[in-house]
């Protein structure tokens, strides 16, 4: 059976995997990528490297690989020059150095861009990291041969050739998500030169083939495909098996809900979801976020319970939730995310009390971090369509306590645990599989490659619970102050 050879750019972590088009992962290999300098910035030439040395360990990768392909991290500034090099260190979605370019670019564009991506002026995105760059920068700027995202990166030093696809391009914020092509308008009022930024390929492109110095870096065959892959929520979404029907939960460093909808319906979500262009070209792709999902987890476990992860999970399991008493935790470490699109930093815990002990801060921080992607639920369906299962990824899966708890916030849904849990590598492999030929399309990619369990219904009592801790999240979260 061929199989996908799949690279995976994280912020913490570059991955390589061997996938057969039957979904399974055979083979993975990662290394930690170093933040210690700056969380903010990398080196793109660590994560060409890194790449290598995982690929490198793969077991039989010389005769049965069909094609590489690709995914990573989104909305990074990486700017290279002619000869292909980084003209400076690559600054990363979470930086927030670009916050005052972005407030006056909400000013004089803001609506404008609204309405041509659905997504609102933030320095998560590239567009004010770009404008920060050309103002304080602009030697550099000048420099610069091509804007690009992570796995273009690689897909230039495995290829030798420029390109990337929609769904990297539409985190930008200077891609049209209406006409799905660079927004050369908005480039030319902000005196951005539209020829720095790559030709737009599908998805499930092939953007050349791995040239001679690759292949010896890597050990792999002179010539493989390599197909151009999206960002990582396109590449999760389809590794999760998201449909008209599926929305997917990852609860990892930040939470996130995935789904998919209707094309033209990021009108109605614009400046509650993000929207993004999807790697299935016949859908748009929804994103739910609190960006301190999990972290929000880690900050409570060190510096309120004073225990490690692993004991934090063991005391959520204690007990079951208790209604009336849990305290509410509002999960904002670091801004409140989807569906305020406020990014100012204001946690806070709603009817804690003197008898509360180590499981009830265990038990309301897991459930107030799961109902802040709730709130997205709710207002993708009101504003959308219901959805009938949830795919329960990352800590939602693996520790059986926020299981439970997903399970019983997200009652009306069918439960499903992803047989294959790295569901970025999946998507990935997924575009690769349709760009070699062995599938159709991504739907039929799709049937054959994504699996999941159904997992059993929990106790009612604690859905009761759930319910009723989320009617008092919402009303504590209405009430927050700034």
């Amino acid at each position: 059976m061929k199989k996908i050879l799949a690279i995976d750019i994280g912020t913490s972590r570059v991955k390589s995997a061997l996938i057969d088009t039957a979904g399974t992962l055979l083979a993975l290999k990662s290394r930690r990528i170093d933040r210690t300098g700056s969380p903010d910035f990398q080196d793109a030439d660590i994560w060409f490297g890194l790449a290598c040395d995982c690929i490198r360990e793969l077991p039989q990768k010389e005769n049965d690989i069909a094609a590489i392909a690709l995914t990573g991290n989104m909305h990074a500034l990486l700017a290279v020059d002619e000869a292909g090099k980084p003209v400076g260190p690559a600054e990363l979605w979470c930086s927030s150095r670009s916050n005052a370019e972005a407030e006056t670019l909400a000013k004089t564009h803001g609506k404008l861009i609204l309405d041509r991506t659905g997504n609102p002026l933030t320095p998560v995105f590239t567009l004010p990291k770009i404008v920060k760059m050309k103002k304080e920068h602009p030697e550099d700027y000048a420099r610069t041969k091509y804007f690009l995202q992570v796995k273009d990166y690689i897909a230039y030093r495995l290829t030798g050739e420029f390109f990337s696809d929609g769904t990297d391009a539409s985190g930008t914020l200077l891609y049209r998500l209406d006409q799905e092509k660079w927004d050369a308008e908005l480039m030319q009022s902000l005196a951005l030169e539209p020829e720095k930024f790559p030709q737009i390929l599908k998805s499930t492109a092939v953007c050349g083939t791995l040239t001679a110095r690759a292949a010896e870096r890597c050990a792999l065959p002179e010539g493989l495909p390599v197909i151009i892959g999206s960002g990582d929520l396109a590449s999760a979404a389809l590794g999760a098996g998201t449909d008209r029907n599926t929305l997917s939960l990852t609860l990892g460093t930040a939470g996130q809900l995935l789904a998919t909808g209707s094309r033209g319906t990021y009108h109605a979500l614009a400046n509650k979801l993000f929207a993004f262009v999807h790697a299935d070209p016949s859908v748009e792709l929804y994103l739910g976020s609190v960006p301190g999902g999990g972290f929000s987890l880690e900050w409570v476990a060190k510096n309120m319970i004073h225990c490690s992860m692993d004991e934090f999970f063991a005391i959520g399991n204690e007990r079951k939730f208790l209604p009336d008493d849990l305290p509410v935790f509002l999960p904002y470490l670091l801004g409140r995310g989807a569906p305020y699109m406020d990014y100012t930093p204001c946690a806070q815990w709603a009817g804690l009390k003197a008898s509360h002990g180590k499981t009830d801060l265990v038990q309301g921080a897991i459930l107030g971090t799961l109902c802040a992607l709730r709130q997205s639920c709710d207002l993708l369906e009101k504003l959308d369509h219901p959805f009938e299962s949830i795919v329960l990824q990352s800590l939602a899966n693996r520790e059986l306590c926020v299981r439970r708890a997903a399970c019983a916030l997200f009652l009306q849904k069918k439960k499903i645990a992803p047989v294959n849990p790295e569901a970025s590598l999946l998507g990935c492999a997924m575009m690769g599989a349709v760009g070699a030929g062995l599938y159709p399309d991504l739907d039929a990619a799709r049937q054959g490659m994504v699996h999941g369990e159904v997992l059993e219904s929990v106790e009612p009592e604690n859905i009761a619970a759930a319910q009723a801790y989320y009617g008092r999240y919402l009303l504590a979260a209405e009430k927050i102050t700034l």
